[in-house]
């Protein structure tokens, strides 16, 4: 998941190798059909139970929930998050958890706000 979806895709909107600094689509384009494979799985992955692995809220879980606010930001990911019905419901029932809540940052660094505005 990390090295797809935050050090391929999210890279490419923040940390662009570009000569300008905007987003580097090339990279965002072609993370894509790789990220529509990864919601699936992680969709499958939660229908059952509600948690990513097992009955109940476990590090796995943990780990996947600042990944998911990530994704839920950027317009690609974002609708890929929403049409992995179980997945957003998963990701939207664990974000009301005070204990996750907690770890969403209250504001965003000034690079992320402008590239959200950008992509906005």
């Amino acid at each position: 998941i990390d090295p797809l979806l935050i050090r391929r895709y999210l890279r490419a909107y923040f940390f662009p190798d570009t000569a300008h600094g905007s987003p580097d689509r090339k990279a965002i384009d072609a993370a894509l059909p790789d990220m529509r494979t990864q919601f699936a799985v992680l969709d499958e992955a939660v229908r059952a139970t509600g948690y990513l692995a097992g009955n109940s809220f476990t590090l796995a879980d943990i780990d996947l929930l600042p990944t998911l606010f990530y994704m839920n930001k950027m317009p690609e990911s974002r609708v890929m998050l929403a049409e992995a019905k179980h997945l957003k419901a998963y990701f939207d029932r664990h974000s009301e958890r005070p204990s996750v809540k907690q770890t969403y940052p209250e504001s965003m660094p000034e690079r992320f706000v402008h590239v959200l505005a950008q992509v906005a």
